[in-house]
């Protein structure tokens, strides 16, 4: 049976652009307009030979249209099984999983029972040194 790995979307999946983050998230079009981070594509569909995958996303509570976007973006970038692997919530930590791979530690992830690969940290800069470790 395979190992279930969590994958955060903004910030990790997706490249968000931070200015004007406060105006900009609530306006229509933004989550779907935005690209993905560089080697985030080929590292989910490298996971997801080896791991149960699946992308857990908060979405913003003020911008209905954001959780259609966020589950557009999922299937225009990582296609059509993967939208059926989309939770949005804002409790992280009521999901099973054996690792989660989250840019921040709020949303549940600090209550994560078990491993916070915490991206964009020292010990995880980028998505090749995720993959290094996850092999």
């Amino acid at each position: 049976m395979k190992k279930i790995l969590l994958i955060d979307m903004d910030g990790v999946l997706v490249e968000l652009n931070s200015e004007n983050w406060d105006k900009k998230r609530l306006e229509k079009g933004y989550f779907l307009n935005n690209k993905p981070i560089k080697g985030s594509i080929k590292a989910f569909e490298i996971l997801s030979v080896k791991y149960d995958c699946h992308i857990v996303s908060t979405p913003v509570w003020d911008n209905p249209d954001c959780w259609k976007e966020k589950r557009l973006w999922v299937e225009k970038y990582l296609g059509e099984k993967a939208k059926k692997r989309l939770s949005l919530t804002h409790n992280k930590h009521l999901f099973k999983g054996d690792y989660i791979i989250d840019d921040s530690c709020d949303h549940g992830v600090d209550k994560f029972k078990e491993r916070h690969i915490h991206f964009g940290s020292d010990e995880f800069p980028d998505w090749e040194s995720v993959l290094d470790h996850l092999k």
